[in-house]
This record gives structure tokens, C-alpha cells and sequence, in this order.
């Protein structure tokens, strides 16, 4: 079964660098107002409750996150397969995809969420959690991988709904959503006094409305995506399929937060007020990250989607294009967060040594996000095109050499040097990066552009002519001179004639 022409979306036509960036707005807003569940929660505990609470959710953070991005990894995955089928206009295996990720999504979410609530004590002492906040951090990971199951309904049907091209609706049900958090918020822990626990259940509830919604409004808009009880079944190579992306995708998310974890457990055995500093940079870090995260999603469904329809030329000229949004990104972003970075982690706290240490830490990360950006540009395109090994193998690769910096530099200068690890690790990850996406642009890419190009050249042959017009389209029509029709054979009109 085929998806009508008129499905098609901007990432399939038009300028790539225009198409790529209209697609990333909404994408870029929607990951900033997710990350603001977490800054809003911080705010709220840092000024109405204690610095205490504030570095207890800075400690819940890294451990949430691997569970939470596991999910998202897993919708994420099947999102990518649905693109690419949907730019193959395959809607049979679009909805096929969608029931088998859909079933097998919420049996792993579920058994993670068991999985998680049973061990998320003892796992925080094993990253040396203080006992001044460990009840408080255990308590708040409890609640909220209680509800993770929205948490991923809403992201699957997100990534379900950009993978046909529609990257606006997911935002306007994700503006409610974090405006009911901030309600809600202020509601349990400035009214009813529920300290910690109070952010993590409006955090809860906010999700599951901004998933219900989803939905509804899925189901009643988009009939490709509407699925009904028979189309609800485990295709087990679909399955198989699935669990590859998924499990890339999902396994670059637990090394990220692995590596955050092994790194949490080193600032953990600084002062309290230090905890808190570093944890609102890297709330921080991820807040203006946010940009480039969208834009790198956008690039990926792009990638996807034009792969899919063999139109590898597009997906060259869309790497290409994603250089200047490198640029103008890489520029404001780091300018930014030099001059500004004393006043943003100001917002959380006025504690002026959580000032100083969160100013230090998001100052050297800031310096190196040109980096960051070369390593996250190329894997959106790995993604796009399938090379999942150099996907994960870069990942990885950044994640340990963090680790190891983080360890040395504190061994060497202390807390300040430690702040100068993710910048250092960039630099093995990004080089990395760089030289696999010139292989695979050489050797994958451009050898495929170039058969693209030879296929579409016009044949002349006896029996069949082609007229191009100025713009490149062909026409078709009575040859005046030969009085014979010319036409594309695709035309159904040249073969009544």
C-alpha cells in the first residue's frame, strides 16, 4: 500500500537548508520546554525549599535521565524506521512498524520501571550519595519512574507524528504540559509544603496530560497513524528491525548518562554547595544544547526520510546545509554562556559558592561546543543512513574519554580542572566523528549520488523521446516536426497513445 503524493512533507522537497530548519523549530522549542521540567523543578526547590533539595535533584538527575532517555532511545528508534518507510511511501510497514513498537515499548517500559523503583536506593549509595539528601533523591526517583510509562507514550507518538512530516502539534500539547508542571509546582511545594516529592509528582502529572493528549489528537488527525486492535501485534522481523535502531539509540543515551553517573559520583564527594553548582551547569548545558539537539533531529528525519526515497543528493545537500547552522549556533551559544553564565545559575541560587562552581563548570563546557556540535551533526546523519556501529562507537568513545579526563584533571587541579573534561573529550570525539562522516560521505554517499544522477539521465532511444523544459521538468506532448508523442513512459497518456 502506498501514501498518496500529497502526504508528502518540506523534508521531501524544497531548499534542504530552509526544509531542515523549518522542521527544527518546533523541535528545538519542544526539547527546551522539556528540559525546563527539570530547570522549573530546580528553581522551585532551590528557592522555596533548601540547597539541600536542590542538590538532591541534581543527583537524582543522571539516574532519572538513563532510565528516561532509554524510553526515548526506544521510541526514537522506531520513529527513524517510520521515516524511512514513509519516504519509501511503504504504509503498510509504517503502520506495522508503529503497532510492534508501540506493543513492545510499553512491556520494556514497564518492566524498566519495576526494575528501576526496586534499585534506585541502593544504587544511589553506590555513587556516594550523602545521607543529607539521599532519602529526598531516592524518594523523587521513585515517584517519577512510577510514571514513566507517559513519558514514553508521549515520545512515541512525537516521534510517531514527525515521522510523516509534522514536527508543530507535539509543541503545543508540550507548552501545556510544562505550563501545568509550573501550576502544579508551585501548587505542592509552595502551598502544601511537599518539599521534594511535591516537583516530582507535578512532573508526573503534567506528562501524563501532554501524553493523553498526544493521543487523542494523533488518533483523530492522522489516519496513517491510527491504529486499531488487529494492526496491534509483534511482527518479529519488524521486531528485529526495531531493537537494532532502538537499541542504538538507546545505548548512546545510557553511555551519555553512564559516564554523567560515573562523573556524579566524583563531584559527590565535594561539599554540598558544590554538588548544587555543578548540577545547575549541567542543567544549564542541556538547556542551551537544545538548538542544536533539534536542529541534529530534524537533520536525522531528513536523512531518513530522503534515503529512504533515494534521493541521496538531497541527503548530501542537507549535511552541507547543516554547516551553517553549526556556525551561527556555535557563535551565539558559546558567546552566550561566557558572559552570561554568573547570572543564569544565579536564577537557581543565591548561594554565592553554588555560584562560582556552577559558573566554572558551564564556562569550560561552553568553550567547547564546536565540538560538541561536530560530533552531534555527524551522528544525525549516521542515524539518517543506517551506520548505527559508528553511531554508538562515537558515543562511546566520548563517554570514556570523559570519564577518564574528569578523573585525572581532579587527581591534578582539583574541582577546576575537573570542569575542563567534557570540553577535553570533545575534541577526541569530534576529531572521531569528523574523519568517519568524510568516509562515509566518499565512499557511501557520493557514489550514490552519482548513480541517482545516471539513472535520471534521459535515454534516446527509437521509441522514445523526452523534451526537458528550462526548469529541468519533462513535458509531454505531439512532436510537431516528427508527429510522434513525446512523453515520459510513466505517463499513462503516452501509452493510449
Amino acid at each position: 500500500m502506498h501514501i498518496h503524493a500529497n502526504a508528502k512533507n518540506i523534508l521531501l522537497e524544497g531548499k534542504p537548508f530552509s526544509s531542515i530548519l523549518r522542521f527544527s523549530i518546533p523541535l528545538i522549542i519542544g526539547d527546551f520546554c522539556q528540559q525546563l521540567y527539570n530547570a522549573v523543578d530546580s528553581i522551585i526547590a532551590g528557592r522555596y525549599i533548601s540547597t539541600d533539595a536542590l542538590a538532591a535533584l541534581g543527583s537524582a538527575g543522571p539516574v532519572m535521565n538513563i532510565v528516561i532517555f532509554l524510553l526515548i532511545g526506544f521510541a526514537m528508534g522506531g520513529g527513524v524506521i517510520m521515516s524511512r518507510y514513509y519516504g519509501e511511501n511503504e504504509e503498510e510497514k509504517v503502520k506495522h512498524t508503529m503497532g510492534t513498537a508501540l506493543l513492545i515499548g510499553i512491556i520494556f517500559t514497564l518492566v524498566l520501571s519495576v526494575f528501576s523503583i526496586v534499585f534506585s536506593r541502593p544504587f544511589l549509595k553506590l555513587l556516594n550519595t550523602q545521607k543529607e539528601i539521599l532519602t529526598d533523591t531516592d524518594n523523587y526517583l521513585k515517584i517519577i519512574f512510577a510514571g514513566a510509562i507517559f513519558t514514553y507514550l508521549y515520545n512515541f507518538y512525537c516521534f510517531g507524528i514527525r515521522a510523516i512530516g509534522d514536527s508543530f502539534t507535539p509543541l503545543i500539547f508540550l507548552f501545556i504540559s510544562v505550563a501545568f508542571n509550573a501550576v502544579l509546582d508551585i501548587l505542592f511545594v509552595v502551598v502544601f509544603k511537599w518539599g521534594v516529592e511535591g516537583t516530582a509528582f507535578a512532573t508526573v502529572l503534567a506528562q501524563a496530560l501532554s501524553s493523553l493528549l498526544c493521543i487523542i489528537y494523533t488518533n483523530k488527525k492522522y489516519r496513517l497513524l491510527r491504529l486499531n486492535i488487529k494492526e496491534l501485534r509483534i511482527d518479529k522481523k519488524i521486531v528485529m528491525e526495531i531493537t537494532s535502531y532502538s537499541l542504538s539509540m538507546s545505548i548512546q543515551q545510557v553511555f551519555v548518562y553512564v559516564g554523567r553517573i560515573a562523573i556524579q559520583g566524583l563531584v559527590n564527594t565535594y561539599s554540598i554547595n558544590a554538588v548544587a553548582g555543578i548540577n545547575i551547569g549541567t542543567r544549564l548545558d542541556s538547556l542551551l544544547q537544545t538548538p542544536m539537539r533539534g536542529y541534529v533531529n530534524a537533520l536525522t528525519t531528513y536523512t531518513a526520510q530522503n534515503y529512504g526515497a533515494k534521493k541521496y543528493n538531497r541527503v548530501i545537500q542537507g549535511y552541507k546545509a547543516s554547516w551553517i547552522f553549526v556556525a551561527v549556533y556555535t557563535v551565539i551559544a558559546t558567546l552566550f554562556t561566557v558572559l552570561c553564565a554568573e547570572w543564569m545559575v544565579g536564577l537557581f541560587d543565591d548561594n554565592i559558592e553554588v555560584i562560582a562552581t556552577g559558573k566554572g563548570y558551564i564556562v569550560a563546557i561552553g568553550w567547547g561546543y564546536f565540538l560538541m556540535c561536530l560530533i552531534v551533526q555527524s551522528q544525525g546523519v549516521f542515524k539518517g543512513i543506517g551506520l548505527l556501529k559508528t553511531f554508538v562507537i562515537s558515543t562511546f568513545t566520548s563517554i570514556i574519554f570523559r570519564i577518564g579526563f574528569s578523573y585525572l584533571f581532579d587527581y591534578y587541579y582539583g574541582i577546576d580542572g575537573m570542569y575542563w573534561a567534557p570540553t577535553a573529550s570533545w575534541v577526541i570525539g569530534g576529531t572521531y566523528c569528523f574523519v568517519c562522516m568524510m568516509i562515509a560521505y566518499r565512499k557511501k554517499l557520493v557514489p550514490l549520488a552519482m548513480s541517482e544522477m545516471q539513472s535520471q539521465e534521459p535515454k534516446d532511444n527509437s521509441d522514445d523521446f523526452y523534451d526537458l523544459s528550462e526548469n529541468g521538468d519533462i513535458k509531454s506532448g505531439i512532436d510537431e516536426d516528427s508527429n510522434l508523442w513525446v512523453g515520459n513512459k510513466n505517463d499513462d497518456d503516452y501509452f493510449d497513445k
